[in-house]
Order: C-alpha cells, then sequence, then structure tokens
C-alpha cells in the first residue's frame, strides 16, 4: 500500500510539475529562436569580416601595397639594431629583400588560411550575445581575438614555414644575421617566423575589424543573416 501511495504522488507531483513549467506565452521557445538568430548574424559577421580581410592583404601584395602599405610586415623591432648595422656597412639591400620576400610570403597563404579561420569561427562559443551584438567599437572580432588568437596562430605556422623557403625568407635572414654578428659580435635573438605569424594574424584581425564597423554603419556590407545589425 505504501509502495502504491508513493506511485500514486509521484505521478501527482509530476502533473504539477509539467503543468507549472509549460510555456504557455511562446517566451521560451521566442528566446531560444532569438539567440539562434543571433549567433548567427555574429557567425556571418565575423564571416565575412574574414573573408573581406583576405581579400584585402592575400592578393596581389596586398600585405606590402593595401591601404598605402598600412599593414606591410616591417621588422620594427628590428630596425635600430640589425637594420641600421647592415645599412652602415653597405647591406642595407638586405633588409629591403627581406621585407620584399615576407610580404610576398603572407600575401600567398590564403589558400591555407580560409580553413582554419572558418574553423575558428564556426567554433567559437558565445555566451553574452546582445554585448557583441549591440557593443561599442568592434566587440565580435575582440571577442573572437581573445578566444581563438593562440589556435589561429597554431594554424599559421605551418604554411609560413614552408613559404620562408620558397620565398628565401629563411637564406636572407641568416646571411643578415650572420652579417650582424660579423659586424657587432652580439647575438641576436629574435624568432623571425613567430614574428611572421604573429603580424600576419594581428593584421587579418585589424582589418576584420575595419569590416565589422562598416557591417555596422552600411547596410550594403550585410547579408541577410546580419539583419539584427540593422536595429
Amino acid at each position: 500500500m505504501k509502495k502504491l501511495n508513493l506511485i500514486f504522488g509521484l505521478a501527482i507531483l509530476s502533473v504539477v510539475l509539467l503543468t507549472s513549467c509549460k510555456d504557455e506565452t511562446g517566451q521560451f521557445v521566442e528566446q531560444l529562436h532569438t539567440n539562434v538568430q543571433k549567433n548567427t548574424a555574429i557567425k556571418a559577421c565575423l564571416k565575412v569580416s574574414a573573408d573581406s580581410a583576405l581579400n584585402h592583404l592575400c592578393n596581389n601584395n596586398g600585405f606590402y601595397n593595401y591601404e598605402d602599405g598600412l599593414y606591410r610586415i616591417d621588422y620594427a623591432p628590428l630596425q635600430s639594431s640589425l637594420f641600421d648595422t647592415l645599412e652602415n656597412h653597405g647591406y642595407g639591400y638586405l633588409a629591403d629583400t627581406l621585407i620584399r620576400n615576407t610580404n610576398l610570403l603572407a600575401a600567398s597563404c590564403r589558400a591555407q588560411l580560409v580553413s582554419p579561420l572558418t574553423e575558428a569561427i564556426d567554433s567559437l562559443k558565445v555566451i553574452d550575445y546582445d554585448a557583441l551584438i549591440h557593443g561599442d567599437g568592434t566587440p565580435i572580432t575582440d571577442y573572437f581575438e581573445v578566444y581563438k588568437y593562440r589556435y589561429l596562430k597554431s594554424a599559421f605556422q605551418q604554411p609560413v614555414a614552408i613559404r620562408m623557403d620558397l620565398f628565401n625568407v629563411s637564406g636572407t635572414w641568416a646571411l643578415m644575421v650572420n652579417k650582424y654578428i660579423q659586424f657587432t659580435n652580439t647575438p641576436l635573438n629574435f624568432d623571425i617566423q613567430n614574428y611572421i605569424v604573429e603580424t600576419m594574424l594581428d593584421d587579418i584581425l585589424d582589418e576584420m575589424r575595419v569590416e565589422e564597423e562598416l557591417i555596422r554603419s552600411d547596410s550594403t556590407h550585410r547579408n541577410d543573416e546580419m539583419h539584427l545589425f540593422g536595429k
């Protein structure tokens, strides 16, 4: 008898819970659909921004020439040490060669960068949709950078490493370092591959920010999935 009473009690409790949890207004379903739409808009913004960045930078010497060389990989940390030393000894042309070849290397990587960028965007977990949709500045790209920078940096390593030999970046760099040590008797501690990868990635993210701002301010930069940015 006690067992029957327990079963009956559980059945009553289940009915009460189901009744109390029933979404009479449809607000839960509406909120769920809204979050799906917001997530879609955020991912679409990132994909369009990434595609725009690659179109501008990984095309026709884009890193070197685009926007008057705004994204040019110029080895700024070495200008006052390695580059000046070589210039003073008649080897300044090596720095010019290194810069030119490095930017050609970066511009040639488009096909190898599409997949990791797409995967990073698709796997991005968003928590606060409204903060990214309605935030000031470029919150979507900023959020993407925070959570996917390490992954993208790792993914960019192999295509850069392969092209360092193809574009004679490695050979030019080795000659420059040897000359520098010969003239200064000072070892040079500089990870050139890491510098190229980080500068490329930073440039792409910066150009993505430019596109995100346009998506927010100019309806012609939005597709149907990004209609939420117009509100």
